[in-house]
């Protein structure tokens, strides 16, 4: 799942902000799976008034708590489903085109939608426009070109990434070849991302335990530019700083996430640790460059704050955690299966478990603003 990168506030009450949501659905017995867009109604913020001050939890109003008079309804609504044949692995629009998107299916296809060629109601049809064909097993990375429209990158179990250009689509058939094969991995691809300052560069990593980078100038489809063993079971996730160049994470089975500098990765940065389980995915706040969102089978999701690496803790303040842990989300009763920010209210997020309940959450304001002394994430590359 992913926020839309867009809001609809401007169609709705002035007290309340809408945004879109991409859904994929994990049914069992059979049942039919679909893609699905929701609207997420949010009220918006407001400053707090004194009479809304929560003695227990010493804050003054919370998130979603409307003045006295208004509602604060959350409201959420299914506003369009397509058939999709089987489970959904992963779903991802187009940043270019947030009605465009692809799916990575069970069968080891590839699918690219476009929503405004389909109803609101399901027609019992499976009906993509575009069938990306070439993986031999299935798979779950999955990344959109941020540079070339059209563009995007796919990690599978056949120990393989291929790169796509969905503009070389003719409409003569329905289905589309890789241009490029990299076969540089032994082991199940998990995760693929292109790096959002350099357009040749794409950062995959494996149950083979290694982190590799491709460069696209370069034609060697058996060997990565760079190649690093970075943690000890498998790596299931890479996110790449959005705000600097060379800070990047990396998400394990081993419980830690791993923090790197691009221009030296021979050795991590730094180690976080805060998990019980295999860390599966990683998200940087598109708002606040120093904050890292985690999630793991332990059913939490984490926002680490890169910027108090090394702060000093009292013997108190480290009963909870390293320095450089901000939040932890125990909400979920179920393994995690995936959880996007919203791109255009800060620190909202929605994530959803393999149990299929999904959440809308924000931290609290006096979490956030603990400490306002914040260090830039460039300085964690130096």
């Amino acid at each position: 799942m992913a926020y839309f990168d867009n809001s609809m506030a401007a169609r709705h009450s002035v007290d309340f902000t809408t945004h879109r949501l991409l859904i994929g659905t994990h049914t069992s017995s059979g049942a039919q799976n679909y893609i699905q867009i929701a609207h997420v109604q949010l009220p918006k913020a407001t400053a707090p008034t004194i009479q809304e001050y929560d003695a227990d939890r010493e804050e003054l109003g919370s998130y979603g708590a409307a003045p006295i008079g208004k509602s604060s309804e959350i409201k959420f609504n299914i506003v369009q489903k397509i058939d999709h044949p089987g489970e959904v692995n992963k779903a991802r629009y187009m940043p270019q085109n947030a009605d465009v998107f692809a799916t990575m299916c069970t069968n080891a296809k590839v699918m690219i939608w476009d929503r405004t060629k389909h109803s609101s109601v399901p027609t019992g049809v499976v009906t993509p426009q575009i069938e990306l064909l070439g993986h031999e097993m299935e798979g779950f990375g999955l990344s959109w070109s941020p540079f070339t429209e059209g563009q995007l990158a796919t990690g599978s179990e056949d120990h393989t990434v291929r790169l796509w250009d969905i503009q070389g689509f003719s409409k003569s058939s329905k289905t589309l070849a890789p241009t490029n094969i990299f076969a540089h991995h032994t082991a199940f691809v998990n995760d693929v991302q292109h790096h959002p300052h350099h357009s040749f560069l794409i950062g995959t990593v494996s149950d083979d335990l290694t982190l590799q980078l491709l460069d696209l100038r370069s034609s060697k489809a058996d060997k990565s530019a760079v190649k690093t063993n970075g943690h000890d079971d498998a790596i299931n996730a890479i996110a790449f700083n959005p705000a600097t160049e060379f800070l990047f994470a990396t998400a394990s089975a081993d419980k830690t996430i791993a923090l790197w500098d691009l221009r030296n990765m021979r050795v991590k940065l730094h180690t976080l640790e805060g998990h019980q389980d295999a860390v599966t995915s990683l998200s940087w706040n598109p708002d606040e460059d120093s904050i890292l969102a985690s999630s793991s089978y332990d059913r939490r999701i984490i926002f680490w704050d890169v910027s108090k690496v090394g702060d000093e803790q009292s013997t108190e303040d480290a009963e909870d955690g390293p320095p450089e842990m901000l939040f932890m989300h125990g909400g979920h009763t179920n393994r995690i299966s995936d959880f996007g920010w919203n791109q255009n209210d800060p620190w909202v997020m929605c994530s959803a478990a393999e149990d299929n309940l999904i959440q809308v959450w924000k931290i609290s304001s006096t979490i956030i603003n603990k400490d306002g002394s914040d260090v830039p994430a460039e300085e964690m590359d130096q």
